[in-house]
């Protein structure tokens, strides 16, 4: 039977997704990876046993294995600059033809450069109440889509002289924006916005139009359709437009429903393998509540631990409220994994946050977290609650990775916490173990 694995992320992302589709793709015999949500924002590094290293942005993480095609489906907002030069970054890593194995949707959404730097103004203008915005347009493409319609930007506009008209129209409408959202600290970004030489990025787009793969949305469902596909997620649940901590979220569906969504329009029989990830401590981007955030945790520094928007890399202990909460927005999954168990290994003593302590009150005595499903007002007072609590802590032993029994102590308690089981966790960029 064929089968289609899912990926996602139950965190604030950066849960090691892009090493765990690396390893589905090898281990299943995939020969496509989805992206099926998010944009040119995510940081999925893949490192192999031959000593190859590389951060997946808009290619599926799985190009390190030879035959293997990357698909951007009608739900990736797509940055073609950022994804030519990706593409010559492949090269140079000896993956062979990157934009040959590329095959994309004429309906996917194009980041414009414009976009990109009025997302950027706005998060300025925000001074101290910055969402978190990874700076690279998600939320202002998606709003184009979402109000402008048909006069949205999309690859099929890409190969001809209206699309040329429609970055015009969208520039000037940018622009207007931007003059509305002027503040001391965002000037410089209104001059770049001003200057963007639309020729330049015309020609740009055209011919990556050329060089990629387009197809049609039916032809990308027959793809989906023969299975042997993985699915790549982008960011977390905790980050989801419709269930994350609103403001501090993303214009994106983060769970598993854009990915559903393609496998029953495909027609698909096969089987769906749905995979959560978390890591074995609690990680974050950007502004946004982060309950358990301790800088003392002091976890082995990954490869994004600063970035020039977002700044320095949260991190803190293990929660199990927010981990239990992910785990009911999305429903069953067929593998829980913990990732990153050696950047806490050696440590005598951990913490897991159990429960949460408010005086504002919290629904189940503070261990679980309401779902809540787009209604604006009461996801942004849950967030309001969600920066006040107190998390209650539970010490528990520590692991070493070179002892098998002390990491699996320390899954066992991750299990016991989430009322989950772990079925699997990864122990470095490579090694994938399953219990």
């Amino acid at each position: 039977m064929s089968r289609a694995d899912i990926v996602i992320g139950l965190g604030f992302g950066d849960e090691g997704k892009g090493s765990w589709v690396d390893h589905l793709v090898r281990t299943q015999d995939a020969k496509v990876v989805c992206r099926f949500n998010g944009g040119a924002q995510a940081g999925h590094q893949v490192c192999t046993n031959d000593g190859r290293d590389h951060i997946f942005s808009q290619f599926g993480s799985g190009m390190f294995v030879p035959g293997t095609t990357t698909l951007l489906s009608r739900f990736m907002l797509i940055e073609p600059e950022a994804l030519l030069r990706e593409s010559t970054s492949l090269s140079g890593k000896g993956v062979v033809e990157p934009l040959a194995r590329l095959t994309v949707s004429e309906d996917a959404p194009i980041i414009g450069p414009y976009n990109r730097l009025l997302n950027r103004m706005a998060e300025e203008a925000r001074g101290d109440s910055r969402h978190g915005s990874c700076g690279y347009g998600i939320g202002v493409t998606q709003e184009d889509i979402e109000t402008l319609g048909e006069s949205a930007l999309r690859v099929k506009d890409l190969r001809w002289d209206g699309g040329r008209e429609k970055m015009a129209t969208l520039l000037n409408r940018k622009i207007n924006q931007a003059e509305q959202l002027s503040s001391p600290h965002n000037g410089r970004l209104i001059e770049d916005l001003k200057s963007i030489d639309l020729a330049f990025y015309a020609d740009l787009f055209l011919g990556f139009y050329h060089q990629a793969r387009v197809v049609s949305d039916a032809e990308c469902l027959e793809i989906i359709s023969s299975g042997n596909v993985v699915f790549e997620g982008a960011q977390g649940v905790l980050l989801d437009q419709d269930y994350g901590f609103f403001p501090h979220c993303t214009r994106s569906r983060c769970t598993f429903q854009n990915a559903t969504t393609l496998l029953e329009e495909s027609g698909f029989k096969g089987e769906v393998h749905r995979t959560g990830l978390l890591r074995a401590y609690g990680t974050r981007h950007g502004a946004g509540p982060f309950p358990t955030e301790d800088p003392t945790v002091d976890a082995v520094a990954c490869h994004n631990h600063y970035n020039d928007w977002q700044r320095h890399f949260r991190t803190g202990w293990f929660d199990a409220v927010l981990a239990r909460f992910a785990l009911d927005v999305v429903g069953p999954v067929d593998t829980f994994a913990i990732t990153c168990l050696d950047r806490i290994s050696g440590k005598k003593r951990l913490k897991v946050a159990s429960s949460y302590r408010s005086d504002s009150a919290l629904p189940h005595d503070g261990r679980r977290l309401e779902v809540i499903n787009g209604d604006l007002e009461r996801l942004s007072a849950r967030t309001h609650r969600l920066s006040t609590v107190r998390p209650q802590y539970e010490i528990v032993p520590g692991f070493s990775c070179s002892r098998s029994g002390e990491v699996e102590g320390y899954l066992d308690t991750l299990s016991d916490f989430v009322e989950r089981r772990v079925d699997a966790y990864s122990m470095s960029p490579t090694r994938k173990l399953y219990r």
